[in-house]
């Protein structure tokens, strides 16, 4: 796999609405980054909202901001979902040191991948609280929806599950909205240099992969500082 080292971030800082920093040259990485396949996008993407593109935690007072552009198909996304990043929210998020922000886009190598990033931000349409719960949900349960043939039902009792009202999520999920919301953030994933997932952005610096959590830990505590 070919890393491409980040000389400026190429997303704006304004349509963020945080103060990124210009990210250094350094590239962290990790062997469980997965295979990078190119992210294909349609020209232009539909005008679609960034807020409706990324999804945050984050407590008041928080100094540090990490962007994480993640795949729900993606098996080492699962991997860092589940076992590095509560964690990390415990320690970094909910004390108010770190906000977090998640961008769901589709590599489209991983079965029902598309369909499950379409159901996520339809559940984020009706409370951004929920989505949360859905995205908890949609990790834990990769290997099922994945392996599904018929995933839409599957993601309408995810969704409910969440807090979702069943017929405006349906509504939402047959809806050409939904599917702008994907092309839109596949066009910021290309722009901002994501290649392959889990990529993250520590206040600008580009950092690769499903790493420890050791190694991740570390990192914010530098950032932190």
């Amino acid at each position: 796999m070919t890393l491409h080292p980040v000389a400026r971030l190429l997303v704006p800082a304004a349509l963020f609405g945080i103060a990124m920093t210009a990210p250094r040259r350094q590239v962290l990485t990790s062997d469980d980054s997965g295979p990078a396949p190119l992210v294909e996008v349609a020209e232009p993407p539909p005008a679609v909202a960034l807020e409706e593109l990324y999804h945050e935690l984050a407590e008041p007072g928080a100094t540090v901001t990490v962007v994480e552009f993640s795949d729900f198909g993606c098996p080492y996304c699962g991997q860092f979902e589940r076992s590095t990043f509560p964690a990390l929210r415990d320690e970094f998020v909910q004390t108010g040191k770190v906000r977090w922000r998640f961008v769901p886009f589709v590599l489209g190598m991983f079965p029902n991948g598309y369909e499950a990033m379409r159901a996520a931000t339809c559940v984020a349409e009706q409370d951004g609280a929920d989505f949360w719960a859905m995205h908890d949900t949609l990790f834990a349960q990769q290997d099922v929806w994945k392996g599904s043939g018929y995933p839409d039902q599957l993601f309408r009792s995810y969704a409910v599950l969440s807090g979702a009202q069943g017929d405006m999520f349906t509504e939402c999920y047959r809806s050409a909205r939904s599917a702008d919301r994907v092309t839109a953030a596949n066009a910021l994933a290309g722009r901002s240099g994501v290649r392959s997932t889990p990529t993250f952005f520590v206040d600008g610096r580009m950092v690769q992969g499903a790493l420890p959590l050791a190694d991740f830990r570390r990192i914010l505590l530098d950032a932190t500082r």
